[in-house]
């Protein structure tokens, strides 16, 4: 497995290489970068499905790499679902997208999910993350939430969620509807309800 390990890294450290470099990159060599991550992920997931087959046949425990995985995905079984909600937004923050991979439910609409795989995701997440660097950085942060009574393993979430950029901020008023799934709340969909943004120079005056 450590052929994955060290995929996953080079994966990892290309990501951050982006995030320092942005603003400098041309078009083509932004599309060179693309080509090298996509190079890697599909190793990492042959170098997967080899491994994947080992245990089957073996009996091998799951490798150190999964077992983080499943720590990140098990951390959320003790939240409540205002914590769910607030650990999703703040993963993007962190860059920590295989967290926000799995307060996803399974039932989450594929055309917001864009993924059926957490590296996928985390590829995909990682891509946007760059872009939205070309343009200024981001932050993301929860400012009021409520959630609904749960009725059997469904609830909804209400929150106000400040977005804060280079040039303004962003508010948005979302709904979270949740379900109760594999031992934890998880997000089955999200609409943002009402928006609206101001200036930082009008908040400075």
């Amino acid at each position: 497995m450590e052929g994955v390990l060290l995929e996953e890294e080079q994966i990892s450290l290309l990501g951050k290489m982006l995030y320092y470099s942005a603003d400098h990159l041309t078009a083509r060599e932004r599309e060179a970068y693309d080509h090298l991550v996509e190079g890697l992920l599909r190793k990492v997931n042959q170098l997967r499905a080899i491994e994947q087959r080992k245990t089957r046949s073996t009996g091998i425990p799951h490798t150190a790499n999964d077992a983080q995985l499943q720590r990140k995905r098990s951390s959320l079984n003790t939240l409540r679902p205002e914590e769910v909600i607030n650990t999703f937004v703040d993963a993007w923050n962190k860059q920590d997208f295989e967290t926000e991979f799995f307060c996803l439910a399974r039932c989450f609409p594929a055309t917001k999910r864009k993924a059926d795989s957490v590296q996928e995701y985390v590829l995909n997440r990682m891509r946007k993350y760059a872009d939205r660097l070309a343009v200024g950085p981001i932050m993301k942060r929860v400012t009021e939430i409520t959630a609904e009574p749960v009725h059997g393993n469904k609830t909804s979430v209400y929150c106000v969620e400040l977005h804060k950029m280079p040039d303004k901020r962003l508010i948005l008023h979302r709904q979270y509807d949740m379900l109760y799934e594999d031992n934890a709340w998880h997000i089955a969909d999200f609409e943002t309800v009402r928006s609206h943004s101001t200036s930082e120079s009008k908040r400075v005056r």
